[in-house]
């Protein structure tokens, strides 16, 4: 394979599709993802929660207190920050709505360390795992 054939190869990949409006209404009807906005893409990208019952073990109870909580399997390795974790899922349902937060920016506020890049890093690839 010479380098014109290699650059062929990537120009198709990378090419822009153009659709009739009746194909896209069509392609609408069978996948929802296909008008999904940002926030909505994200949920999906993240997935449903493993709801975790904490009363069931006693380590977790003592540091959840009881409480049934949701581990998300995108941030299966963010550890101790499910409240966080959680609370980002709520405003992107939110957001997915229609409602106020759909107009706000998500702001990561914390202390040094306490995992915000790590987070933002996490939500940057979801996003590319589900482009538009």
């Amino acid at each position: 394979m010479n380098i014109f054939d290699h650059y062929r190869q990537r120009y198709e990949a990378a090419k822009d599709e153009e659709f009739t409006l009746q194909d896209f209404l069509t392609i609408c009807r069978q996948d929802r993802s296909a008008y999904a906005n940002a926030a909505e893409r994200l949920l999906m990208a993240i997935g449903e929660p493993n709801m975790v019952d904490t009363a069931q073990e006693p380590r977790l109870s003592r540091l959840f207190s009881n409480r049934v909580i949701a581990r998300y399997p995108a941030f299966e390795e963010f550890y101790g920050m499910e409240d966080a974790i959680e609370q980002i899922v709520s405003y992107l349902k939110h957001a997915a709505q229609g409602l106020e937060e759909k107009k706000q920016i998500l702001y990561l506020l914390g202390p040094v360390g306490g995992g915000k890049s790590s987070l933002a890093e996490r939500l940057k690839s979801l996003m590319q795992r589900v482009p538009i």
